[in-house]
């Protein structure tokens, strides 16, 4: 028998391996990659403002490019309404998406549910409306608030008859405010909100927020005081007209070379201080305390104390300046830390002990 030649056999090895390698390359697994189908499956984009989502750990927080929808936050008041249907999601190309193909959440439904689109308010807070379609993600941020008022009780304390409250509660929320008093001779309210006291004695003051809370705040009327300037004359009657027959009312002044009052009832001042004047009525006896504050005085010391708030007392610019003997009042224009300038209010008063306390407040207030 023939014996083979060795040099064939490893040719033929050789010729086996490269066959193999050859088809072991082309025998690789395809891999078809995400962005094979097409835009909707994209998530490599930042997301849009108002597109985090709270309280899904599901969910990437990544994905919110293809999806938008057309509010980021929304606030609305707790009461005025039971459900929204305005809040949209649209696609990359702004084409409307259809609420029932969508799935809708809320991070917390004891503020809001939602179903198919519809948001439906349960309660006041903070909740994240989300909505996901098609692997993507948008969402909202939803705040549902109940509107509060309190009132300044600083500015309802010792009032007096003749008084007018104009600023006297504040309020959270653009909402209809209801204002009452329990004792309409004593204290009114008016359409616009503010207070006239009448006479004295006791009223118990309310004032309620729509779809909000209440507060109340009784009212003690038991002084009567009067300020008046050095340089005036008032009368005291529209201050006790409330009072049977006021106008037979005699009255003692507990400094008679303070202050002088007629029959009529005309009060002229003779210097500053704090005085008072008596008289003896129905059976009953009447005081009336009286502070008497010179113009020029009080002028000179808000002045100073004005100057003491502005950044820039160089610029001070005024317009205008009232006084009723209690307060005094300096409409006043002065320059701002932009080089602008600003238009306010700074107001002085001054109570029976002498003690002055003062405010800024906008001219438009």
């Amino acid at each position: 028998m023939k014996k083979k030649n060795t040099w064939h056999i490893y040719l033929k090895l050789a010729v086996s391996a490269v066959i193999f390698t050859t088809c072991a390359s082309f025998c690789k697994p395809f891999v078809i990659t995400a962005s094979s189908y097409g835009s909707s499956y994209k998530n490599t984009v930042s997301p849009a403002t108002g597109s985090s989502v709270t309280g899904f750990d599901d969910l990437d927080g990544s994905q919110s490019v293809e999806l938008s929808l057309n509010y980021s936050k929304r606030k609305i008041i707790y009461g005025s309404c039971t459900y929204l249907t305005d809040i949209e999601a649209f696609d990359a190309n702004g084409v409307t998406i259809d609420p029932g193909d969508a799935e809708w959440r809320s991070s917390d439904e004891s503020v809001a549910t939602v179903k198919y689109g519809t948001i439906f308010i349960t309660g006041a807070g903070q909740t994240v409306i989300t909505v996901v379609y098609n692997g993507n993600i948008a969402s909202c941020r939803l705040e549902v608030v109940k509107p509060e008022v309190s009132i300044k009780k600083e500015e309802l304390k010792d009032r007096l008859v003749g008084d007018k409250c104009t600023d006297w509660y504040t309020a959270t929320e653009q909402v209809k405010i209801t204002v009452k008093s329990g004792n309409k001779k004593v204290v009114k309210a008016n359409s616009d909100g503010s207070l006239k006291v009448l006479a004295l004695g006791k009223a118990l003051i309310t004032v309620k927020a729509k779809n909000g809370n209440t507060a109340k705040y009784t009212m003690n009327v038991k002084k009567r005081h009067l300020y008046l300037n050095d340089n005036e004359t008032i009368n005291i009657n529209k201050y006790i007209k409330h009072i049977k027959n006021y106008q037979d009312a005699v009255w003692t002044v507990s400094e008679p070379g303070s202050l002088q009052i007629s029959k009529e009832g005309d009060i002229k001042p003779l210097k500053c201080g704090k005085f008072s004047i008596n008289t003896n009525l129905n059976g009953k006896k009447y005081k009336i305390n009286i502070r008497v504050t010179n113009y020029e005085l009080m002028k000179e010391l808000a002045m100073d104390a004005l100057k003491d708030t502005l950044r820039y007392p160089a610029s001070l610019s005024i317009n205008n300046i009232v006084h009723d003997g209690r307060s005094i009042i300096i409409d006043y224009s002065s320059m701002n830390k932009y080089g602008g300038y600003d238009r306010d209010k700074f107001i002085m008063k001054i109570n029976m002990g002498g003690e002055y306390k003062y405010e800024t407040v906008s001219i438009y207030n």
